[in-house]
């Protein structure tokens, strides 16, 4: 019954989102940027309770690269790119801001955690030019299956699977599958293989 009620809900959540994303592919005619989906981002992630998470969910499912029918993004939280790729059983805070990555399955993100686009995103070799006027590159960023971000780190690099980032942190290098890092810039506190060996030693 449980699981009846949610498709209900979903349903009729698609169907209030759709006008939105409509509108959206009108304006991107338009614009041709990422502006427009920024901007519905933005008035979704302003939604409160069950009702935003519900909205979200289906709206990313129709406008991103990839989403997840079972994901979990809450009040405050915009994401940025279209390019963003999100997994089953994701769960993301709120108050996040999520640039150009993929996030795979079981992923948990704490709250006011932000995901840059990679360190490239603003050049500043000139001194001549404003560092505004420069440009940039964006990356497309992945967060390994089953990682767990804590609150208010910030993501400019690769994460493994089954990695952990400690609140607060800031990852510049890629972490490699089952670390624990923390700190700023952060590094390598633990690997979580070693305590899972021990574990099944005890038993």
């Amino acid at each position: 019954m449980k699981n009846v009620i949610k498709s209900i809900v979903k349903g009729i959540a698609f169907i209030l989102v759709y006008p939105l994303y409509i509108l959206l592919i009108i304006s991107e005619l338009i614009s041709k940027n990422d502006q427009p989906f920024q901007g519905c981002s933005q008035l979704l992630s302003l939604v409160p309770g069950l009702p935003g998470n519900y909205l979200r969910q289906q709206f990313y499912r129709l406008s991103l690269a990839h989403c997840a029918d079972d994901c979990c993004i809450e009040f405050g939280t915009r994401l940025n790119q279209r390019s963003i790729e999100i997994g089953r059983s994701v769960y993301i805070g709120t108050n996040c801001c999520v640039g150009a990555c993929i996030i795979e399955d079981d992923v948990l993100i704490g709250s006011n955690v932000d995901i840059i686009s990679g360190k490239k995103q603003h050049s500043f070799e000139r001194l001549d030019v404003p560092m505004r006027e420069q440009g940039g590159e964006l990356e497309k960023i992945v967060i390994g299956a089953d990682s767990w971000l804590g609150n208010s780190s910030v993501v400019m690099a690769n994460i493994g699977k089954k990695c952990i980032v400690a609140a607060g942190s800031v990852v510049i290098k890629d972490l490699e599958d089952f670390k624990i890092a923390g700190g700023n810039p952060a590094r390598v506190l633990k690997c979580r293989l070693a305590d899972s060996d021990k574990l099944h030693d005890a038993t």
